[in-house]
Formats: structure tokens, sequence, C-alpha cells
């Protein structure tokens, strides 16, 4: 329907809808990785959380809130290019192409999500060694970890610009890369000085 996007009898202009979806990015970007790097670090809320509530009740808790986080961070991303289709480049190029370029991203990024998810479990997919602050497995060089340092913030992210490629959303791409810039700061800054503590000191 041109610039407008139809929600039961409501019409909006499509910017709005943008809008809306950028706040709703920032908002579930700010609650997921403020979260993270409040209660993650080596000094993070977790210590009294724990200490309030117990290592098991406070990391079942964390938990079930960290997976509301991931879910509205996924979602944001996904309205952001529902919300600008047509706003990218390659809308004139063959539809089979596109197609295929999209395919290609979001089977392999969810193929390696979930095999790394795999290989390391879920109690490491959400980070409950940082958590309770100590090694709860041995540190994993199997499977895609076997071939790439980071599989999981790397190419298990694709499906995220697969998403913006298919409605054609320069600002999916934009946003999904900032997304995954983000992540990777959380990695370079508070993750990987725990796991070179943890799992990789020889004291």
């Amino acid at each position: 329907m041109g610039a407008s996007i139809v929600f039961s009898s409501l019409v909006l202009p499509q910017h709005l809808y943008l809008n809306y979806a950028i706040a709703y990015f920032v908002l579930s970007t700010m609650v997921y990785l403020g979260f993270i790097f409040l209660v993650l670090p080596q000094h993070g809320l977790r210590i009294k959380w724990i200490a309030w509530q117990g290592e098991e009740k406070a990391y079942l808790y964390y938990e079930g809130f960290l997976a509301f986080a991931f879910f509205h961070n996924g979602v944001s991303l996904s309205f952001i290019s529902q919300s600008s289709v047509g706003s990218g480049f390659w809308g004139g190029y063959a539809q089979p192409l596109v197609m295929g370029v999209f395919v290609l991203l979001f089977v392999g990024g969810l193929v390696v999500k979930i095999w790394s998810a795999y290989v390391v479990g879920i109690p490491i997919y959400y980070w409950k060694d940082m958590f309770v602050g100590r090694k709860i497995s041995e540190f994993v060089v199997s499977g895609p970890y076997k071939y790439l340092s980071n599989p999981m913030y790397g190419i298990g992210q694709l499906q995220v610009y697969a998403i913006a490629i298919y409605y054609n959303s320069i600002y999916g791409l934009i946003f999904g890369a900032i997304n995954q810039g983000l992540v990777f700061l959380f990695y370079f800054l508070a993750e990987k000085p725990f796991i070179n503590r943890t799992y990789l000191s020889k004291n």
C-alpha cells in the first residue's frame, strides 16, 4: 500500500512504524545488554544476588529474565526490517538471487548458532559459568569451535542480515551490525577476560 502499513483498521505512515521499531530495539537492547553488563562481570550484581537468594534460585530468575531479553532483542531486529521494506538498494536484483542469498545466510547462521549452543550446552549459552563465577564444564574446542573462535557471535548472527535482505531493508542491516558490534563489545570487555581467567589460566 505504498508508504503505509495497515494494522487492523489503523493506517499509519511507514516511517512511524520504523520509529517505533527503532525505539523498541533501543529499549530491548538496553535491557538485554545493560542486564548482562551489570550482572555478569567479575564484580557484577550477581554476587549480591547469589548472596541474597542462593546460587540455584538466583540463577533460575536470571535465566528466565535473560530468555525474555533475548526474545525481545531478536523480535525488535525483525521488526526494524519489516518496518522499512524497500529501503535497501538491492530491490532491482533478480528475485531468485536475493532469495538464494537469504536462504544461504539464514540457514547457515541458524545452523551454526544451534550447533554452537548444542556443543557448549544451554547453561553456557546463558553464561551460567559467568553467573556463578566458576568453570562448569571443560573448555570446548569441538564442533564449530574447532574452526572458529566465536561462531555464535559471528556466523551465528547471519540470520539477522538474512531477514534484512529478504525485506530489502538497509535499516535491518545497519541495526543488525550495531547489535552484533555491541555483543562483541560485551565479549571483549567481560566474557573473554572471564574465559582467560577461568578456563585458560595456568594458575
